[in-house]
Formats: C-alpha cells, sequence, structure tokens
C-alpha cells in the first residue's frame, strides 16, 4: 500500500481528539509493516534475479582470466552490466515514494533484462560454435570438397576468422531491436554479423548448416568422362582414334630394345565439341545456382559470383557472358575428366617389332615402294619412302633416292626428320644390295 495522511477531522477536544491521534498511528504502523514486507520481497527478488544472471555465467563456462578470448570477456562484461542494471530497476521499485507508473516501468524493464543473460549464453554458444565449424572447415584443404567455400558472405567469414584468432578486433554492439552484433575491423575492412539472428535460426532448427562448403563435383566430372568416352578402366583407344579424341603425336622407337610406339593425345577442340551441350543446367535452372556458384568461385575460381560473371540478360533471355563463362566450365571439367582418365600426359600405344624377314621379304618391300602400292615400309629406327628429289647427291643414276624418316616432336608438331638416304639406282638396276645393307640383311 502507499502511505496517505488520514482525512482532515474537525478539531474536537477530549476523547474525540484520542481517537484520532490513535488512528493515525495505526494507519501509520499498518504502511510502515506493508512497507517493511514489500522491500524486503524487493530485496530478495533481486538477490534472486542477480543469482540468475550469475548462474547463466556459471552455464558459458566463463572464468575471465589468462587464456579467456576478447569475445567471453565482452560476454562476462555484459553480463555484469546487466546485473547492475536489474539492482538499479529494483532500487526504483524499493522507493519509499515512487508512483505507480514508475514502479511498472521498472517492473517492465526488469522482465526485458532478466531474458538478457539467457540470450547472452546463447549467443556465445553460437559464437563458439561458429568458430569450432570455421576450424573444422580449415582442415580440409582449400577447394577440396567440404572445405570453406568462398560463396560465404564476407562479414561471416570475417567476423569468425577473427574470432577463432581471440576476437581482438571483434566488439559486441546491440541494436534497436536488443540483437548483438559482432563488429570486426580489419585494417580498412569493418565487418558486421548479426549473431543473435543466427542464434535463433539455430534453435529453430539445430542442423542448420552455417558455412558454406566446396561442393562434391565427382558427379559432374563423371558426366564429361562419359562424353568423351574416357570412362571404365579400359579406354577403347581405337573408338577415341576414330572419333577424333585422341590424335596421333609421334612415333618414337627404343634403341636398346628396338620396340617403336604411337604417342596420342587428347584433341582439346575435338573434345570441347564432344562435350558442347553439357552444364547449360548450372546457369538455366534456379535450383542448380548454389552448386553452380561453388564451382565458379571454388573450383574455377572465377572473379565474383557466377552471376554477376555472367551478366546481365540481353533480348533473347540469355546472359551476356553465358558463352564465355560455360566455355571456362567446359574447359575446367575436360580437364579433370582426362586427368580422372590418366590420359593427363598421353597414351603410349606400343607397336609389334618388327619380325626378322628374309632377303626376298625386303626385296619385295622395295619392289612395293617402287610400284607405289605402299608409301613407306617401317623399319627398327623409323620408315623409309622414296624420295623424289635427290638433295643430298647421292650417287646413283636418277634423281630418286631411298630415304629413311622418323618422326619428331618440334615445336609442339610432329614433323618427320630425314635421317638417311641410299641411291634406288646403281648402274642401271635397282639397288637391292644398298638396300639389303640399309637394313642390315646378312
Amino acid at each position: 500500500m502507499s502511505y496517505r495522511n488520514p482525512k482532515a477531522a474537525p478539531i474536537n477536544t477530549g476523547a474525540a481528539v484520542y481517537e484520532g491521534i490513535q488512528k493515525l498511528a495505526g494507519d501509520v504502523y499498518t504502511f510502515a509493516n506493508e512497507e517493511r514486507d514489500r522491500k524486503g520481497k524487493l530485496i530478495a527478488d533481486s538477490l534472486a534475479a542477480q543469482q540468475a544472471v550469475d548462474d547463466d555465467v556459471n552455464k558459458m563456462g566463463l572464468n575471465v582470466g589468462e587464456g579467456t578470448n576478447n569475445f567471453e570477456t565482452q560476454i562476462f562484461e555484459e553480463a555484469q552490466a546487466a546485473k547492475k542494471k536489474i539492482a538499479a530497476q529494483y532500487e526504483i521499485m524499493s522507493r519509499t515514494f515512487s508512483s505507480p507508473e514508475t514502479r511498472a516501468k521498472a517492473k517492465a524493464e526488469i522482465s526485458k533484462l532478466n531474458k538478457y543473460p539467457e540470450g547472452l549464453v546463447a549467443d556465445l554458444s553460437t559464437g563458439k560454435y561458429l568458430a569450432e565449424q570455421y576450424g573444422e572447415g580449415l582442415l580440409v584443404q582449400p577447394g577440396e570438397t567440404g572445405s570453406i567455400s568462398n560463396v560465404n558472405d564476407i562479414n561471416l567469414l570475417g567476423v569468425i576468422k577473427d574470432m577463432k584468432e581471440g576476437g581482438q578486433n571483434t566488439k559486441i554492439e546491440t541494436n534497436a531491436a536488443g540483437s548483438r552484433i559482432l563488429v570486426t575491423k580489419s585494417g580498412n575492412e569493418t565487418y558486421r554479423l548479426n549473431i543473435s539472428n543466427i542464434t535463433n535460426g539455430l534453435k529453430n532448427n539445430p542442423n542448420q548448416s552455417i558455412f558454406n562448403t566446396v561442393a562434391d563435383d565427382s558427379g559432374t566430372t563423371d558426366n564429361y568422362l562419359s562424353a568423351l568416352s574416357l570412362g571404365g578402366k579400359n579406354l577403347d583407344l581405337a573408338a577415341l582414334v576414330d572419333k577424333g579424341i585422341l590424335k596421333k603425336q609421334l612415333t618414337e622407337s627404343d634403341k636398346i630394345s628396338g620396340k617403336r610406339s604411337e604417342i596420342y593425345t587428347i584433341d582439346k577442340e575435338v573434345a570441347n565439341e564432344a562435350v558442347s551441350d553439357l552444364s547449360t543446367s548450372l546457369i538455366d535452372d534456379p535450383s542448380s545456382y548454389t552448386y553452380g556458384n561453388s564451382i565458379w568461385q571454388d573450383k574455377i575460381k572465377g572473379e565474383g559470383t557466377l552471376k554477376q560473371a555472367l551478366g546481365e540478360r540481353d533480348k533473347d533471355g540469355s546472359y551476356k557472358n553465358q558463352d564465355a563463362v560455360l566455355k571456362k566450365i567446359r574447359n575446367y571439367y575436360v580437364e579433370q575428366a582426362v586427368s580422372k582418365a590418366g590420359v593427363n600426359n598421353g597414351v603410349s600405344v606400343q607397336l609389334a617389332k618388327p619380325e626378322k624377314v628374309e632377303p626376298n621379304e625386303w626385296k619385295g618391300y622395295l619392289q612395293d615402294l617402287i610400284t607405289g602400292n605402299v608409301n613407306q615400309v617401317p623399319t627398327v629406327n623409323g620408315y623409309w619412302e622414296i624420295k623424289e628429289n635427290n638433295e643430298k647427291g647421292v650417287a646413283g643414276e636418277s634423281d630418286k633416292v631411298i630415304a629413311r624418316y622418323v618422326d619428331v616432336e618440334l615445336f609442339g608438331k610432329v614433323v618427320k626428320k630425314e635421317v638417311e638416304q641410299i641411291p634406288l639406282n646403281v648402274k642401271g638396276k635397282t639397288n637391292f644390295s644398298g638396300w639389303k645393307t640399309a637394313n642390315k640383311i646378312k
């Protein structure tokens, strides 16, 4: 109750005066007792509220001292400040002649402040959870599946990176709605993260993924393997050569063993044509954007986001830079598929070693060359051809010679190199003797 003076009474003497004095004393006594009880309850409530804050602080496991990071220190300081605010509001309510309006406001503020430490606990837990998740993501090789993706919000990455390092550059601010904002200053950059919003999101969905991680794109690589006919354990070399996916670069011989082999490499132009209809869904299908954006930023290391790279839409609905973006994506996955198939350094095909033949057979080979039945006759090291012009002036009775060539790579191109000549005709006859000697036929 509030103390009120009794109504003024007519001046009386004797018994009436005595009764008035007695009633006034009774009112004062009653008020004092009730006020004492009210204040006692308020003091108890105030102590209980402050103890609740301490309990919440204990729940956080906070012991401010050596080893405490800056974020935890600020949370502890916020909790202590809340205790002082609660005590101040109880002090207002305990004033003897405080108005009902003042007490109502103080009570409402206390109700609000009582929820504050609980929110601090939740936000601290969220902060620790984010730092732990960030740390786990850093354990994975950057760019690999499961590592921290570049598509994450820059403010989230900037704040949590500093918190992981102790939070020395991060301060806690509270906005008008009561949400806590983590503000990190790093050099000329300032990052802001509403941690209370993340806390509320985790309350509704504890399994919510905070950080986007690099997508598993093995399925896309497998699609390219299939389109290039490079899937499976055993490659069909004949089919790959027939399709033009593989092209012959050179033929080489081992001087010691005499074995000959052909080197085939991927024809990038043909390969790109074979995958020209792949990956369009990364751009056309909105549900694939997150995956496509991760590929663009994390795998291809494209500049900006996928949306920024694509540019504005043209009148026909396609993006301004769509072709250029798709070309980069396809080139990347052609390289990935070729690498996964193990043919990024080419394919070496060993040729059967020429069987030892009798002189008569070699004579027949030369006759086939002369008549044009064959264009080449393979040998242990290279191959023979008829050459029309005797540029080296080999002794003989015509301008034709038999020249031996080997294939060599020169400036990235395969060219045939002449290494030996013998005259085709000597004394009016085909030079079988020279042919036999050149091929070491006994």
